[in-house]
């Protein structure tokens, strides 16, 4: 595998720098970001305010995330400035293990051309630190580190980088090693290899994992017990997120350049993914069986790993989980290029026009978006004006460390500081939620008397709206249609001399 040299480190540079262009308005104010990892932030929150994951509230989702930004917050306080930095960091991670995978299939130019295509495209379209990222991270490690060769050492390493990569994403590090274990088999096969040497190495990557993965989970097994961690990260995840295959392709209503986005996400992931592992996988299968353990194994890895995660994400698919997983397709995609013959570099220069077309659009999209500066209590932030106003509202009748519940989406908690005094992440739109769970949520809010709920009226469960309207009063509306309701204090005052 070619060592990376100051052309490689200059592109890395160049990478991290239009990261940093889509994250951050100046170094003193970063854009508000939103999406899955918000999630992770509000738990973080939460474990910092001595709350204790999967006992004091629920969480179906490994702990290594909330682990992370919780290490990130008591180092330099819940801000958002340090949340930006770990997608930074993370996006930075993603782009050296893709140029170094890539560099080992492939010459200079095309490897760069993989990288800016998954940096660009695929980071830089999402801006996500989210578990599926970290996860992959892990995974890639594991892969670079066999692309060097099977060997105890390597095996051994790749297994516990699983299991790092299984305390973030339960899932990842199990299906990318049945994945690994099915391209060793392949190796077997391919160059006659001792069945000794071949048992020895399967039972040496799956003991690493499970292993690493213990070691990992040992806290939270002593605290709240393995009964419990299973029920939360296997049992309900299989009762109430896996939702099978429902690849439809029916496109949003509204502006046709929004259809044409979620069409391209809906290709990319559903189709395109699929059909460049197909195709690696017959064209490793029709290469020399004897040839050494170099680019066709690589290859064959890459695409055995890639299969892996994509089967992993399809059990539940959405565009955006297909994104997370797409770093080995992107980079396999380029390396069949050189393989379409004639228009071979035609096709280069227009996925070059294209990446550097999108880089400037996504660069300038987020400056045009983020527009509203606030200084808030986790920061001075540039937000979008909707955010802004939902935010400037709440800012002005709230304070740091008040309960106050987003039954919609926590997006709002650690910007202005608030805490969520509920078991569940969300009640409104819970709708394949144990009925429960719900229950209790809404005891919580009756029990810790919380001043405000904002909800968007079309997602509630018909038994939290009539809880909302027996219990509290509308007060404000926001432009989107989400509503501001405070708690009625006649009606509580009413129902306690009642009993």
């Amino acid at each position: 595998m070619p060592a990376l040299d100051r052309y490689d480190v200059v592109f890395l540079l160049v990478c991290a720098v239009f990261l940093y262009a889509n994250l951050f308005a100046n170094p003193e104010t970063p854009y508000l970001l939103g999406g899955d990892q918000v999630f992770f932030w509000m738990q973080a929150q939460r474990m910092l305010q001595g709350e204790q994951l999967y006992r004091d509230f629920f969480e179906r989702n490994a702990p290594g995330t909330f682990l992370l930004y919780l290490a990130v917050f008591k180092l330099f306080g819940p801000r958002i400035w340090t949340t930006n930095l770990m997608v930074l960091l993370l996006g930075s991670a993603l782009s050296l293990l893709c140029l170094r995978i890539a560099r080992s299939i492939m010459q200079r130019p095309e490897a760069a051309l993989a990288t800016a295509l998954y940096v660009v495209f695929v980071i830089g379209g999402t801006l996500n630190g989210t578990h599926h990222f970290f996860s992959l991270l892990a995974v890639l490690g594991a892969v670079a580190v066999l692309m060097q060769g099977i060997s105890s050492t390597t095996v051994g390493i790749a297994g516990v980088l699983l299991g790092l990569a299984t305390f973030f994403t339960q899932t990842r590090g199990p299906l990318a090693a049945l994945g690994i274990a099915a391209w060793m088999t392949w190796e077997k096969s391919r160059l006659d290899e001792p069945w000794s040497k071949y048992l020895r190495g399967q039972g040496l990557l799956f003991a690493t994992l499970v292993l690493t993965w213990l070691a990992l989970s040992s806290p939270f097994i002593a605290t709240v017990g393995l009964r419990q961690l299973w029920f939360s990260q296997v049992t309900y995840v299989l009762e109430h997120n896996v939702t099978g295959w429902h690849a439809t392709i029916g496109a949003p209503k509204g502006r046709p350049w929004v259809a044409l986005v979620f069409l391209v996400r809906w290709l990319f992931g559903y189709v395109l993914l699929p059909t460049v592992y197909a195709i690696c996988f017959w064209k490793c299968w029709r290469a020399p069986r004897s040839t050494p353990s170099d680019s066709p194994a690589r290859v064959a890895l890459l695409t055995a790993v890639g299969a892996a995660l994509w089967v992993e994400v399809a059990q539940a698919p959405d565009w955006f989980r297909f994104f997370c997983v797409s770093a080995p397709g992107v980079i396999l995609l380029i390396w069949l290029l050189p393989r379409a013959g004639m228009v071979a570099s035609t096709l280069t220069r227009v996925l070059w026009i294209g990446v550097i077309g999108l880089a400037a659009y996504e660069i300038w999209y987020n400056h045009r978006t983020f527009t509203v500066v606030q200084q808030l209590p986790a920061g001075r932030v540039a937000v979008a004006p909707l955010a802004a106003e939902k935010l400037g509202w709440l800012a002005a009748h709230t304070k740091p460390g008040e309960f106050m519940f987003q039954a919609e989406w926590p997006g709002m908690y650690l910007p202005l500081g608030l805490r969520n005094p509920v078991f569940m992440w969300n009640v409104a739109r819970s709708a394949r939620e144990p009925r429960a769970y719900v229950t209790l949520c809404i005891r919580q809010l009756e029990d810790k008397q919380v001043e405000f709920i904002v909800e968007s009226p079309p997602d509630s469960l018909p038994e939290f709206r009539a809880f909302l309207v027996s219990r509290y009063r509308l007060i404000w509306r926001f432009s989107d249609g989400s509503e501001v309701w405070q708690r009625n204090t006649e009606a509580t005052v009413s129902d306690k001399q009642q009993l």
